[in-house]
């Protein structure tokens, strides 16, 4: 990793416009939309109008864009193709920060936050870079011929709480009448009923290597798993990209050798004719009658890596619409039509019992697009809104966007609610877990009013990173799905992310770095990098990291105030008035937490707590062997000296009182410092607890 300071790239051509005046627009309305009536843009992939922006004074800045300082590669810059490596980077000035902004969040000398959002409407692209004067906003369609259009070109939003401001920008930005119909926010989509539960992906155990057989044995493997996996994603290798079938190694089945999966293109709708002849038929049949309930399949946004092979078996008007890359390279149409056509041809074998989507590759569509249609971010943009279309007709919206960091795949989801939010875990590599865990809960400041985060997949079995691992996922609130093969599970860390029947126990919204975090780097500044979650029961979760680079040691922190900064997350402000009760999950600790409380991590180490209020003298902690412990219950209803408690299934509840607590219908246990024990069995789930003031302390 290189941490040498990124140099600007030269301005690719272009003109300006008038600037934008930051203190004149907030000395009128703290939340709007820059709107310009005429924007010229110029012909060209690489041409821009431009407009210098002026700030307001600033103290702190974290700065959103692909391929920044500390990413995996920090050295490419392949905008307006974001893949997944989009990462948060506080920065001390805003003069040379990397062309592709997709977000900016400012911490202001005079108090308070401003978030400023590049927009992406239906015809037009914006994003922020350095320009060596200061920050600037371009804009752009990227097409082949000019274009004069009224644009909306940036949301903002200041707000004394920086997530009310992350959420208020998007939402400024959705209701404007020039961006109807672009997208929703994530508090308006249905809840996907696949996602509530525990999966499966092929991907990081078997690569490309998979066929048939393969793919059979291991559904058989993940039905007679006691780890209750409900769901599984075939991933990419099942695309008929003309390539010969398998080949057989010392690891199992490969592709046949050919061409780089770069340049392979599909051929046809459908699996393939020698990996996969029967189709989707055998593995749906494998779960008939099984545990698991859904199958998913990963699809590629531009038909395939390489794109659309014009020579494959297409329909005549398929065939007519392709735009032609070159003569052996199409994709799949540029006008919304087309495109829809596209997607159902390319499904329709698809959506006869196959559940869900994880759709890959999506930045990538507008780079090709660009300088060889009329307007590519339309082109772009109407072959994303086709793919929603079609995902809700087939799919009921199950859709995981994925390689979709750029304006397009961001705001163009008015069905879709996950969106990946990091580059991809690789098992093994402590490197890229680090740099996975920043950017899947920093991405979130800015994703999580439209979509709820996906983490990717992970080893249950990873010798550097499982546990970390786990435990970020349970707070992520996103899909969670394993990637080793089912018989190197291990189950003392996946069940507790779930209940029995693999339903997950989640958070109420997606986490995201605490206020300390947010504009701090973790790989440099000798602090642990923490994340919160809000719970059900008025709880929070918070996750402390070490992404120190190089390895050492960081000091991390658990206050009662991160209560009060997690329901923020929630659009909740109100303060916590009572006392406060941690668990420490991983130690099995609980105790009352009064303050600020120091703590050291060493190299890789991560922790969890939950944090939990003290209402009517009840604090509910929880399940003690579940990662998310207040998620377990389902009803908890504190009175004074009484309360009552319902679970789904059977399992120990901690909770905290001051006063000794018995039941008539629940054993209780005492277990010293005024933490209780409350054991629920098959025949009892639920049940009422009351405060026995007669009993000595510890008694029952």
């Amino acid at each position: 990793m290189s941490l040498s300071s990124y140099v600007a790239q030269p301005l690719a051509p272009s003109f300006s416009l008038d600037p934008i005046d930051f203190p004149a627009l907030l000395a009128r309305a703290s939340a709007g939309v820059v709107y310009r009536d005429s924007v010229p843009l110029p012909a060209g992939a690489d041409a821009a109008a431009r407009l210098a922006i002026i700030l307001p004074l600033w103290c702190e800045a974290v700065y959103h864009a692909p391929f920044q300082r500390h990413a995996i590669n920090p050295a490419l810059d392949l905008w307006p193709e974001g893949l997944n490596q989009c990462q948060p980077l506080p920065v001390r000035s805003l003069h040379d920060v990397k062309r592709g902004g997709l977000f900016l969040l400012l911490r202001l000398a005079g108090g308070g936050h401003l978030a400023l959002l590049p927009l992406t409407g239906p015809a037009a692209m914006a994003w922020l870079r350095g320009d060596g004067a200061g920050l600037s906003l371009e804009v752009s369609h990227f097409g082949s011929e000019p274009l004069t259009a009224g644009l909306p070109l940036l949301a903002y939003a200041a707000d004394a709480d920086p997530y009310a401001a992350c959420q208020r920008v998007w939402e400024v930005a959705l209701a404007h009448p020039a961006m109807a119909g672009v997208g929703r926010l994530r508090r308006t989509k249905p809840a996907s009923p696949v996602f509530n539960y525990i999966g499966w992906c092929s991907f990081e155990e078997y690569k490309l290597a998979i066929d048939e057989p393969s793919m059979v044995a291991a559904l058989r493997g993940l039905a007679a798993s006691p780890v209750p996996v409900r769901w599984a994603l075939i991933d990419d290798g099942h695309v008929d990209d003309g390539e010969l079938g398998t080949i057989e190694t010392q690891e199992g089945t490969a592709p046949a050798a050919g061409a780089d999966p770069a340049t392979r293109r599909i051929r046809r709708a459908g699996t393939h004719p020698v990996r996969f002849p029967q189709g989707w038929m055998p593995l749906l049949e494998t779960l008939r009658g099984s545990r698991l309930s859904w199958l998913g399949i990963w699809m590629n946004f531009n038909g395939y890596w390489g794109g659309v092979d014009p020579r494959g078996d297409w329909p005549a008007d398929i065939r007519a619409a392709l735009v032609h890359l070159d003569e052996r390279t199409a994709l799949s149409g540029a006008d919304p039509a087309a495109l829809e056509r596209f997607w159902e041809h390319l499904l329709t074998p698809a959506a006869a019992g196959i559940h869900f989507l994880k759709v890959d590759n999506q930045a990538g569509n507008l780079k090709l697009y660009a300088g060889r249609v009329p307007n590519a971010v339309a082109a772009s943009a109407a072959a994303k809104q086709a793919l929603e279309r079609v995902v809700r007709r087939h799919f009921g919206g199950q859709l995981i966007n994925c390689m979709a960091h750029n304006g397009v795949g961001a705001f163009h989801t008015p069905v879709s609610a996950v969106t990946r939010c990091s580059e991809d875990y690789k098992c093994g590599d402590a490197w890229r877990a680090k740099h996975h865990l920043h950017n899947s809960f920093g991405n979130m400041l800015w994703l999580a009013p439209t979509v709820w985060g996906d983490h990717d997949m992970f080893h249950s079995s990873d010798p550097v990173a499982a546990g970390a691992m786990a435990r970020s996922k349970a707070l992520s609130g996103g899909p969670i799905y394993l990637s080793d093969s089912p018989g190197q599970f291990r189950p003392e860390l996946i069940m507790p992310l779930c209940f029995a029947d693999g339903r997950l126990l989640r958070p109420l919204a997606p986490a995201q770095p605490l206020p300390d975090s947010i504009f701090e780097d973790p790989y440099e500044s000798g602090c642990a990098y923490r994340a919160g979650a809000p719970l059900p029961h008025g709880g929070a979760a918070i996750g402390c990291y070490n992404l120190a680079h190089p390895d050492r040691p960081v000091v991390g922190q658990i206050d009662p105030a991160d209560l009060v900064s997690v329901r923020h997350m929630l659009g909740r402000g109100e303060a916590v008035t009572g006392a406060v009760v941690a668990l420490d999950v991983r130690a099995g600790r609980a105790w009352r937490l009064s303050a600020r409380e120091w703590f050291t991590l060493s190299a890789g180490e991560d922790a969890l707590f939950v944090l939990s209020p003290v209402q009517h003298g009840w604090a509910l902690l929880g399940a003690p062997d579940k990662y998310l412990a207040p998620a377990f219950v389902a009803e908890f209803t504190p009175e004074l000296g009484r309360c009552c408690l319902a679970v789904p299934e059977p399992g120990r509840v901690w909770l905290w009182s001051a006063t000794p607590v018995a039941s008539a219908e629940l054993p209780v246990r005492a277990l010293g410092e005024s933490l209780w024990e409350i054991e629920f069995t098959p025949g009892c789930l639920q049940g009422a607890l009351h405060h026995d003031c007669r009993a000595t302390r510890g008694a029952v």
